[in-house]
């Protein structure tokens, strides 16, 4: 059985990053061992094959050649070692651009078609081989306030150009079955959940939601507990110059498996929401920020029991760092402030500490 790929793209500026780093935290949680395919042309330009040194349409079309070549070969490589090496576990290829995406920066429609012809490619199968594309519109485009250069070195689009990319990019997916368009209607953070919710309505399971609350508990029943998955967590913090913004980075996974992750978060007016930015790094990376972490403060270790209850999406986590054994805190996220919570039964709870300060992990880790 193949396994499914999903499509994550989007114009410049879009909030991609963030939105792949989210999906491969919460789909981890519900049990599926996520893979993730890169954006291959940022790694080959790497390499000085970069569009900007090439002279001529001839040029152009080799490199494009190249780019959807080792897309596909990635796609895969990684699709058949995945099924290999874990032929029994619930499995997820996410592609950070899918094959469709570079038809946008051909030189011209007669070259895509060219490629078509001269590989033999079968457009309907390149476009559909993923189960889902979701596109995130570039900030560009009703967000233009938040639309910035800054935190990508590779992006140097105006407002005009990000917007004139992100339309072309989106054309190239017309007819898929499946093809979610992720617009700026609602803040960051909306548009992080509504990709998290087509992402997940394609895969048939519940969508996690972010507005917070949390509960200190006295007790469980284990032997009452629904299906769950155990996710070990390390969480280090680092100086920051803003004290008003926590800066972090985690080691997630299970069965000796891991990934990395690099978060920023800050407080809003509201004790139940909380500001968050967050992608995935490598282990190199991970390794090289500890030299950053903040001497003051002791690395957070806790199990992350995931399950589902009454429709809603619960996470138990269990401390293990001295000094914190024992403190076990029971969180939800919902998708409005006015929904109900139905609190498990086979959790006692002690007291809701939902916006007590002495239980966020920036405060747990003090020494």
């Amino acid at each position: 059985m193949a396994i499914p790929k999903i499509v994550i793209t989007g114009g410049p500026c879009a909030g991609k990053s963030t939105g792949m780093a989210t999906l491969v935290e919460r789909l981890s949680d519900y049990g599926f061992r996520v893979f993730v395919v890169p954006e291959v042309p940022t790694f080959l330009f790497a390499s000085g094959l970069t569009p900007g040194k090439m002279k001529n349409a001839t040029q152009l079309y080799l490199l494009e050649k190249m780019i959807v070549a080792t897309q596909i070969y990635l796609e895969k490589s990684i699709e058949k070692t995945a099924a290999e090496i874990y032929p029994r576990d619930k499995k997820i290829i996410l592609c950070d651009r899918g094959v469709m995406d570079h038809r946008a920066y051909f030189p011209s429609e007669e070259h895509w078609i060219q490629l078509l012809k001269e590989q033999k490619y079968n457009f309907v199968n390149l476009r559909d081989c993923y189960v889902s594309v979701v596109h995130l519109v570039t900030a560009a485009l009703g967000a233009e306030k938040f639309y910035t250069l800054g935190n990508n070195p590779a992006r140097t689009e105006t407002l005009a150009q990000a917007v004139a990319i992100d339309r072309k990019t989106r054309e190239c997916w017309l007819g898929h079955p499946h093809f979610k368009i992720i617009d700026n209607s609602t803040d960051f953070d909306g548009k992080i959940r509504r990709v998290l919710s087509a992402v997940c309505k394609a895969l048939d399971i519940l969508a996690p939601t972010e507005i917070e609350r949390k509960f200190l508990v006295a007790s469980i029943d284990f032997n009452r507990m629904p299906p769950y998955q155990k996710i070990h967590i390390e969480q280090i913090y680092l100086k920051s110059d803003n004290p008003a913004k926590e800066l972090r980075i985690r080691k997630r996974g299970q069965d000796g498996s891991f990934l990395y992750f690099f978060t920023e978060k800050w407080e809003t007016d509201d004790p139940r929401e909380r500001g968050e930015k967050e992608r995935i790094i490598g282990l190199r990376q991970f390794l090289e920020m500890q030299s950053q972490r903040d001497p003051d403060k002791t690395t957070i270790k806790k199990d992350r029991i995931c399950f589902l209850w009454k429709d809603q999406y619960f996470e138990l986590d269990i401390y293990k760092s001295p000094g914190l054994s024992g403190l076990i805190i029971l969180e939800i996220e919902l998708t409005e402030k006015s929904e109900d919570v139905m609190l498990p039964p086979f959790i006692t709870i002690e007291k809701e500490v939902t916006g007590d300060k002495r239980y966020y992990n920036n405060n747990l880790a003090k020494k």
